[in-house]
């Protein structure tokens, strides 16, 4: 399809994900991907294309776009003015992918990091996402004030990333896969044994 091979050319190589892995990329646009985001109605279209295609129907689609295109994409306009309407929407699309194959520990942690890393650095300044998190069943409103009071504390107060991502999971952990929503739980009780124990000879 048209849409997918714009999406490849927009990165460079595609790294190969391992399954125990949630690291999102680091590689920058291509010359091709930095001419095609120059217009701002082409670069909408593909931020808008990206972040629907996470709540496809479509396990591998997401866990491909999560992990490579949508946070390439959307970095190059963190510095920019983005409409809160949008930023909302780009942070709950990602959310909703959850939703959708948070049953996937692959698609599960690749989520999640994308949706920290969006929280991390749009939430300073965009207080709307925290009104989406508020949102999520469960969740702690006083851990989500200590979370968001350590991502603006000066450097040396701020959580380590392992926390900070533990801290974050167990924020989200409200949001529970479609699938999984109706599911009963299976409890099956011990059996008694199946053969009789013979009775051990007495020695006379």
């Amino acid at each position: 399809m048209l849409e997918e091979e714009i999406l490849r050319l927009l990165t460079r190589e595609e790294e190969e994900m391992m399954m125990d892995s949630a690291q999102l990329p680091t590689e920058e646009l291509t010359e091709f991907g930095k001419c095609m985001i120059k217009d701002e109605n082409i670069y909408m279209s593909l931020l808008t294309l990206a972040f629907t295609s996470l709540s496809w129907k479509d396990a591998t689609n997401c866990h491909r776009t999560a992990s490579v295109v949508c946070w390439t994409l959307l970095r190059q306009a963190v510095g920019g003015n983005l409409l809160p309407e949008a930023v909302t929407w780009f942070f709950t699309s990602v959310l909703k992918g959850l939703y959708i194959h948070g049953q996937h520990d692959v698609c599960n942690a690749t989520l999640s990091h994308l949706a920290l890393l969006i929280y991390e650095n749009l939430r300073p300044r965009y207080l709307e996402l925290r009104a989406v998190m508020a949102q999520i069943p469960n969740i702690s409103t006083e851990a989500l004030d200590q979370f968001d009071q350590r991502l603006v504390a000066p450097k040396g107060q701020r959580l380590g990333e392992k926390k900070k991502k533990d801290q974050f999971k167990k924020l989200i952990a409200g949001i529970k896969a479609l699938c999984q929503q109706f599911r009963k739980e299976v409890h099956i009780r011990n059996l008694p044994s199946l053969f009789k124990k013979p009775k051990p000879d007495k020695d006379i």
